[in-house]
């Protein structure tokens, strides 16, 4: 009997080891046929709270597990999201209706209403929570602008929701790119009971957000260096995301980012400098076209030399941007003589590219820099100066810091820059506090117009962190906003000439390159969707091909 029993022990022991192996085997082809892609980012992600972000890694983290009323497909045209259809425009272009679609979810089950986006939007105008980008509410939606001034309630916004899936909008103004501006994660819904729960601490980390998009986030905490993209469940168009996970990791050297591409380790790294040289014959080396312009803020805060416009016309006139583009990045990218980028606008009378009709506002001149520093040296009564330059600790910034450092020094020996790196939290909190002289800075549009590299510069701008404030240009951004908005010739012109004060006559920042991407990419993975405006890019497209 204790015999038998062994021998049956045994024998279900077998059957067990079996099936588990049997288990085993079937998880691991599981496993095996699902489709992982392992991407990198230069830079930490700082937030998943829509009101809060300013950095491109967080633009793009929000636009893969969040999603707004439409979203932009890979020709950069606007599309539906949570939207069933494009909006409703009244005949006077003032009242936007919009449906939204029954299937769109949280990812907890709660469904995504309108009042979601009315709880959002109305965070976005509320002077205590109010982002940055408010100035897109304030120029746009009825009542925005003096509920930010604290002279209305939050609820007087322009904004209705009839019932859960019907949101009627109420602008100041016709706006011929506001559809596009949907697009946009300022706009983007937050669940409220949600959000409220979790108070400050929402947007924090990946258990602490709430997700519609075509993504969830895993393994995230504000400084992680890793975190996790996992296909949502829950998504309404589900079906159509054929990646199952992207694993992020943040490589701040080019050297280790190429290092482990090679021992696919990595799918897809950004290239600069050497590496661009290096591979351009490669055949996973891809170029992409920019929209994304590189420059120096100068702090013109009460008290910084900076303030001074002859020291900051030095200080541009002294860069050969041609040199550098060609030096460091040596990636394609485009030696900029404006702001506003090539090949994004064009005259809407004419057709003419903005960057043509506008012509070339700050170029390398080093005569010119060594006299516009001579006046400064009088004005401010000061024959040297030391300027603190904050930069983000990647390879590329601290390169390009570097480079300009010795550039701007060599035209002009009485100038140095004492550069500061720094992690992109750290840094953006140094810079919000105006704690420096030059901040680098990049800049990619939120939507198809010239206003969006202009309006930030505007004195009541809530994105003028640079202290700049002149009459004559606050006119012209009035009028390119209001005045002139019906009058595409007036409003064009407006337009021109803000760009001209802001970098000819005051010499306000110092626009260095119009960014091209250089890039290694595994040619298994397809789908991979970038735009010239609004997120960098789109990650719901993408396939692993076997």
């Amino acid at each position: 009997m204790k015999k038998s029993l062994t021998v049956s022990l045994l024998v279900f022991m077998v059957f067990l080891t079996g099936c588990n192996a049997a288990e085993k085997t079937e998880s691991s082809e599981s496993e095996t046929k699902k489709a992982v892609v392992h991407f990198t980012e230069p830079a930490e992600l700082l937030t998943l709270d829509t009101t809060q972000e300013e950095d491109f890694t967080s633009f793009n983290a929000q636009n893969q597990v969040l999603e707004g009323l439409y979203q932009l497909n890979d020709k950069d045209e606007t599309i539906p999201a949570v939207a069933k259809a494009l909006p409703e425009i009244s005949t006077d272009k003032l009242t936007y209706t919009i449906s939204l679609r029954d299937d769109a979810k949280w990812s907890n089950g709660d469904p995504v209403t309108a009042q979601d986006f009315l709880y959002a939007w109305r965070r976005a105008v509320t002077p205590e929570t109010a982002p940055s980008y408010a100035s897109l509410f304030v120029s746009s939606i009825k009542n925005a602008d003096e509920i930010y001034q604290g002279k209305m309630k939050p609820e007087e916004l322009g904004v209705e929701a009839p019932d859960e899936h019907t949101l009627v909008i109420h602008l100041i103004k016709p706006i011929p790119y506001f559809t596009s501006l949907l697009t946009f994660e300022t706009f983007f819904p937050i669940n409220e009971a949600f959000a409220e729960k979790q108070g400050s601490d929402y947007g924090t980390s990946s258990e602490t957000t709430l997700y519609n998009g075509p993504f969830t986030l895993t393994g995230w905490e504000q400084n992680s260096d890793t975190w996790q993209y996992v296909k949502n469940p829950d998504y309404w168009d589900q079906e159509n995301v054929k990646v199952d996970e992207i694993q992020t990791t943040v490589v701040k050297s080019t050297s280790t980012a190429v290092n482990l591409y090679q021992t696919d380790e990595l799918d897809r790294v950004v290239l600069d400098g050497e590496f661009s040289k290096q591979y351009k014959n490669d055949a996973d080396f891809e170029n992409q076209n920019d929209t994304k312009m590189g420059y120096l803020r100068f702090n013109q805060g009460q008290g910084k030399l900076l303030r001074n416009t002859q020291l900051r016309k030095a200080i541009s006139l002294a860069i050969d941007r041609e040199t550098f583009v060609e030096n460091v990045l040596g990636d394609g990218s485009i030696a900029a003589t404006g702001f506003i980028p090539q090949n994004f606008v064009q005259n809407p009378e004419t057709g003419e590219d903005f960057r043509k009709e506008n012509g070339v506002q700050q170029t390398f001149d080093k005569e010119a820099a060594q006299e516009a520093l001579k006046q400064a040296k009088s004005e401010l009564k000061q024959d040297e100066f030391t300027l603190v330059y904050l930069t983000k600790d990647t390879d590329t910034d601290k390169k390009t810091a570097e480079y300009l450092a010795s550039q701007v020094n060599e035209v002009l020996p009485d100038v140095k820059f004492e550069i500061t790196t720094l992690p992109s939290n750290n840094l953006q909190e140094r810079y919000l506090a105006g704690d420096y002289d030059i901040a680098f800075g990049q800049w990619m549009p939120d939507f198809k117009d010239a206003i969006t590299y202009l309006d930030m510069f505007a004195s009541d701008s809530g994105l003028n962190h640079i202290n700049y404030n002149s009459p004559a240009y606050d006119q012209l951004i009035e009028a390119a906003v209001n005045t002139d908005a019906s009058d595409e010739g007036k409003r064009w012109s407006d337009l021109l000439q803000a760009e001209h004060i802001l970098l000819a006559e005051d010499y306000t920042i110092a626009p260095i390159y119009q960014q091209q991407t250089a890039l290694l990419q595994n040619p298994k993975i397809t789908g991979v969707v970038k735009h010239s405006f609004g997120s960098p890019y789109s990650f719901k497209y993408i396939q692993v091909i076997e």
